[in-house]
C-alpha cells in the first residue's frame, strides 16, 4: 500500500551544496535575507511521459512559517535524479534558486520559467544538461 511521498530534511545531503550555490550564483538571495531550505522526496514525480520533475521550489505561505522557518523550500525528487553527477545536482539547485525573485522593495516572490529552462542554465549548460 502506498503511504504517500516520503519527505525528509535534505540538509545533511544537499545543505552544503545549496549554501555553496547560493553564495556563488545567487548572492542576491542571501543579501535580501531570504531563507531557503532543502527537502528530499523518495518518490518519483512525473507530470507526463515527457516531463519528469527533478525538483521544485515552493514559496512558504506566511501562515506556515510558524512551523517552517524558511521563505522557500527546494524539493529534490531523488529517484528522478539518482544518476545525476554532483555538477548536475548543482545545476538543479541553481535552476530551483532561479525561481526566487526579489522585487524592488526587497520582497521575495516565486518566478516562472522564462523558457522551458531558465535562460541562464541554457546559456551556461545547454538545454539538455540533465541528460549528460
Amino acid at each position: 500500500m502506498d503511504k504517500g511521498p516520503a519527505y525528509a530534511s535534505g540538509d545533511e545531503i544537499y545543505g552544503e551544496m545549496l549554501s555553496d550555490v547560493l553564495r556563488n550564483n545567487r548572492p542576491d538571495i542571501l543579501i535580501a535575507g531570504v531563507s531557503v531550505g532543502v527537502v528530499r522526496c523518495s518518490k518519483k514525480k512525473v507530470v507526463s511521459r515527457d516531463h519528469i520533475v527533478f525538483g521544485e521550489c515552493k514559496k512558504i505561505d506566511e501562515i506556515y512559517k510558524i512551523y517552517c522557518p524558511y521563505d522557500f523550500l527546494i524539493i529534490i525528487y531523488e529517484e528522478n535524479c539518482a544518476e545525476f553527477s554532483e555538477e548536475q545536482m548543482r545545476i538543479l539547485l541553481y535552476h530551483e534558486l532561479l525561481h526566487i525573485g526579489i522585487d524592488d522593495k526587497g520582497k521575495p516572490y516565486k518566478k516562472a520559467h522564462d523558457i522551458e529552462e531558465f535562460n541562464e542554465i541554457f546559456l551556461l549548460h545547454g538545454l539538455n544538461w540533465h541528460r549528460k
